[in-house]
């Protein structure tokens, strides 16, 4: 029996020994991957994380060979297979994406390596906020799982980043995404507590003062709604997301000078949130007509002939409204002119049309955005805003931005 006993002993010993050199040589690979990815050599990290892992059956390796080929690679597939390359001290990452240039090509089906994890080890719910991570970046990137549509994306990240929150396990873009998932399902009262948290880990992330202004715009709380875009748009760098927090600001402020003036606040639309569809391409604005139209146009601006600007303004605009050119002659015209609350009013109006093409609203927002920040110095005039309810997706980090 002592035998036996010992026998059983020395085993155990010997399987935490073989435990314990596996988990160092596991943590020298992560150590040697992170240097190799500091030094961008992207494909040479998730190489070296492949060999010692083919079958991804480690959790701590599948994930970061995760966040490797979702936030570096050159292209993909489904997120089944990605492209790596090891970066030159000159080259970028958007470079090569656009040559299209890259070292080797890898398979490495990331949902289905989390699944099997997470079958395997119910219990690490670090698992639970890289399949997270996954789902965002599937929809931000519209580049995988379209099959399940962005609903059930959406709710997939509810499910694994409430159960990774609650364990602890969480970031700044973690509650980020966890707020845009309740919000684009609307479900705005639960979006509140992530997107605060998300803010509490990093005050300078613009996108969840933003969100978070758009979720309270939508739970009537304007005045805090106000505070959120206005930090949204201190932050903003890019033009056009500063034009959309523009945009979201002078509606705001409407509204609260409605309410104050007991006048009924307007209703904000509730659709989605929507993209213009890529593939297919505006139709360009016909420079033979918009030469017949510009300059009876200009000469009723100079002359101030208000009906005859209305009609040729609409004459204009109705050639291509889905062309970016023509919102640039209309507020050249009309700036130059002196004009540019009448042409707020116009694209008002249109923005309030129902049924919209998403690349038309997306510019009239844009332009908006534009004349708001143009005329926020000059003196005050009284401008009607509505709230269109629906705004573009930005690319997100990865998962995202990942969006997610």
């Amino acid at each position: 029996m002592r035998f036996v006993f010992s026998f059983f002993l020395a085993f155990l010993l010997t399987l935490t020994a073989a435990s314990a050199q596996t988990d160092k040589a596991e943590l020298a690979a992560l150590k040697q991957a992170n240097d190799l990815v500091a030094q961008r050599k992207y494909n040479s990290a998730f190489a070296l994380l492949q060999q010692f892992d083919r079958q991804n059956t480690r959790p701590a390796i599948v994930m970061r060979k995760q966040e490797i080929a979702l936030s570096y690679h050159i292209t993909t597939r489904e997120y089944e297979t990605f492209s790596m390359k090891d970066l030159a001290l000159v080259e970028t990452l958007e470079q090569m994406r656009a040559q299209r240039s890259y070292d080797s090509a890898y398979r490495f089906p990331i949902e289905t390596a989390l699944l099997n994890l997470k079958r395997r080890n119910p219990t690490n719910y670090k698992l639970d906020k890289a399949l997270g991570d996954y789902y965002y970046s599937a929809q931000q990137c519209d580049c995988a799982e379209k099959a399940k549509g962005e609903d059930r994306l959406f709710a997939l990240m509810v499910r694994h980043y409430e159960v990774a929150h609650l364990r602890g396990y969480g970031d700044y873009l973690s509650y980020y995404a966890l707020g845009y998932a309740h919000e684009r399902l609307g479900n705005f009262a639960q979006s509140v507590a992530p997107f605060r948290r998300s803010i509490q880990l990093k005050k300078d992330f613009p996108d969840a003062h933003y969100h978070f202004a758009y979720s309270l715009l939508e739970l009537k709380q304007l005045e805090k709604s106000r505070d959120e875009v206005r930090i949204a748009l201190n932050l903003y760098k890019d033009e056009q997301f500063k034009s959309d927090a523009a945009y979201m600001l002078a509606d705001i402020e409407e509204q609260i000078k409605r309410k104050a003036e007991g006048r009924p606040i307007k209703t904000s639309a509730r659709s989605k949130p929507r993209t213009p569809d890529a593939s297919t391409d505006p139709e360009p604005i016909n420079p033979t007509e918009l030469a017949t139209v510009k300059p009876k146009l200009l000469a009723a601006l100079k002359g101030n002939n208000k009906p005859e600007i209305v009609r040729l303004t609409n004459q204009l605009y109705q050639l291509a409204p889905k062309d970016e050119s023509t919102y640039r002659e209309l507020l050249d015209l009309y700036v130059a002119n002196n004009q540019a609350p009448d042409l707020i009013t116009f694209l008002t109006e249109q923005a309030a049309v129902p049924n919209q093409e998403p690349l038309a609203q997306g510019y009239q927002r844009l332009y908006l955005g534009h004349l708001y920040l143009d005329q926020k110095n000059a003196p005050r005039r009284t401008i009607s805003w509505c709230w269109l309810g629906s705004f573009w997706c930005r690319p997100c980090p990865p998962t995202t931005r990942l969006l997610p």
